[in-house]
């Protein structure tokens, strides 16, 4: 046998498939980066679909679920508070409802105004961030802030001023949370883009629509019991859809992407 040349053979088969496994490794990595290259984002999509929106929050990092309760207010939380009659109502006293003795002007209605009047005369005032106006319904609302963030459609940490026909207050009523507890787990919340991405994939973000509001925030994820109406507060994404004179208001549980829908409203 002559082994040279035996060697030779070996040599050369080994190099072609070396060539080939090189060839092939080569093919397989050019498509899978070109399918990355490919691989379209959902600022793109939104692009594409002539979806319109401002820059979005920033928010990132851990946070816990929160417990809280309804207040019970008591008189010594009103005695600050002048000008006005003010009553506590319900069996369990977890309401004020104020009545003032000549209406606060607003300016028409002006958020400076409103902002002030709830700053310096209601209890803990600058605890509450505005939210909306109905003015069919001739009120402003806002809702109770908690570690800075809103508490969305919270019936509990609620403020409602009721305005007259020239757009002054005449009166508002307030509830609040307290007894607030944060859990010890903490998670890390999904950022604002992937609550987007979320709403584009189930359908809820149409062509030529716009992204009107996001914000990082609480839902009631659940209430405990009856008694004491015991509260378990998620992070959530509050994101506003309009198209047309159709507005819509979304939530996104931050931690795990479900989604939660209040009804449509005409603007």
């Amino acid at each position: 046998m002559d082994w040279s040349k035996t060697k030779t053979i070996f040599i050369a088969v080994f190099l072609v498939l070396d060539i080939f496994l090189a060839v092939m490794f080569f093919n397989k990595y050019s498509t899978s980066q070109f399918t990355i290259i490919k691989q379209t984002t959902i600022e793109e999509k939104l692009q594409n679909d002539g979806v319109t929106y401002e820059k979005l929050p920033t928010d990132t990092g851990e946070r816990a679920l929160i417990t809280a309760k309804p207040k019970k207010f008591t008189e010594n939380d009103l005695l600050f508070l002048t000008k006005q009659t003010l009553t506590i109502q319900n069996e369990d006293r977890t309401e004020i409802e104020s009545v003032l003795e000549k209406p606060y002007s607003t300016d028409g209605a002006t958020r400076d105004k409103l902002n002030s009047f709830v700053k310096n005369n209601v209890y803990q005032g600058g605890e509450y961030s505005y939210w909306e106006r109905n003015r069919e319904a001739q009120t402003v609302t806002y809702f109770q802030k908690i570690d800075n963030k809103k508490l969305f459609e919270n019936a509990y940490g609620k403020l409602v001023l009721t305005l007259d026909e020239n757009e002054n207050i005449v009166g508002y009523t307030q509830t609040m949370l307290d007894s607030v507890e944060e859990n010890e787990n903490e998670e890390a919340i999904l950022p604002a883009v992937a609550a987007i991405d979320a709403l584009y994939k189930n359908g809820y973000i149409q062509p030529e629509s716009e992204i009107s509001d996001v914000e990082l925030g609480y839902y009631t994820l659940a209430q405990l019991n009856e008694s004491q109406v015991l509260q378990v507060l998620t992070p959530t994404w509050y994101v506003e859809l309009e198209k047309g004179d159709t507005t819509e208001e979304v939530f996104v549980n931050a931690f795990d992407g479900s989604i939660y829908q209040t009804e449509s409203s005409e603007s």
